[in-house]
C-alpha cells in the first residue's frame, strides 16, 4: 500500500490544477456567452453583455439600451473547495494513519462544497437570467468532483490498512541442557 500513499498528494495537486481549468459556461439561447475557470470563481469576473448578433456596442432593440458590463460575483464556495484541496496537500505528506482520516473528511468537504456550489451557481443563474441564461459544467469541474471522491476512497483504503509488523517471537526457546 505504500505506493498509494505516494499518489495521495499528487491527487490534490491535480484537483488544484483544474482550478485552473474551464469550470463552467454561461450561454444564453444556447450561445456561450463566458466561460468561467474556477479561479474565476473564486476572484469574480466581469463580462460585457453582447447585444444582438454578438455585436458589442450594438443596441438592443427591444429596450433601447446600449450593451454594458455584468459582474459574477465571488463565489465562496469555489474559494472552499479549493481551500479543502490545499489543506488535503498539505496533510497527506504526513504518513499518519490518523491523517488518512483527516485527509477523508477533507476530501469529502470538497466533495459537498462543489455541489453546493453547483447548486448555488443553478439558482443564481435561473433567478437573474429569467431562464434565459443557463450553466453548462465543464471539464474541469466534474473532473475536480470524481478527484475528490477518488481521494476519499483512497484516503479510506489508506486508513483501513493493517500495519505491517514484525514477526515477534514471544515464546522463550528451551534452554539447552
Amino acid at each position: 500500500m505504500d505506493p498509494i500513499k505516494k499518489f495521495s498528494p499528487a491527487l490534490y495537486v491535480v484537483i488544484i490544477f483544474c482550478f485552473f481549468l474551464p469550470f463552467a459556461d454561461l450561454t444564453c439561447s444556447g450561445q456561450t456567452v463566458m466561460t468561467l475557470t474556477g479561479i474565476q470563481l473564486i476572484t469574480g469576473a466581469e463580462y460585457e453583455h453582447q447585444g444582438m448578433f454578438n455585436q458589442p456596442g450594438m443596441q438592443d432593440q427591444q429596450s433601447g439600451n446600449q450593451s454594458m458590463n455584468q459582474n459574477i460575483e465571488a463565489q465562496p464556495l469555489a474559494l472552499f473547495a479549493l481551500l479543502a484541496a490545499i489543506l488535503g496537500l498539505a496533510i497527506s505528506f504526513v504518513r499518519k494513519k490518523a491523517t488518512a482520516l483527516i485527509c477523508l473528511v477533507v476530501s469529502a468537504l470538497g466533495c459537498i462544497f462543489l455541489l453546493l456550489l453547483k447548486a448555488n451557481l443553478d439558482s443564481d443563474a435561473s433567478m437573474s437570467g429569467e431562464g434565459m441564461v443557463q450553466i453548462e459544467y465543464k471539464f474541469g469541474y466534474w473532473f475536480s468532483f470524481l478527484l475528490f471522491i477518488l481521494g476519499a476512497v483512497l484516503q479510506w483504503v489508506i486508513f483501513k490498512e493493517k500495519h505491517k509488523s514484525a514477526d515477534v517471537v514471544t515464546e522463550v526457546p528451551p534452554a539447552a541442557q
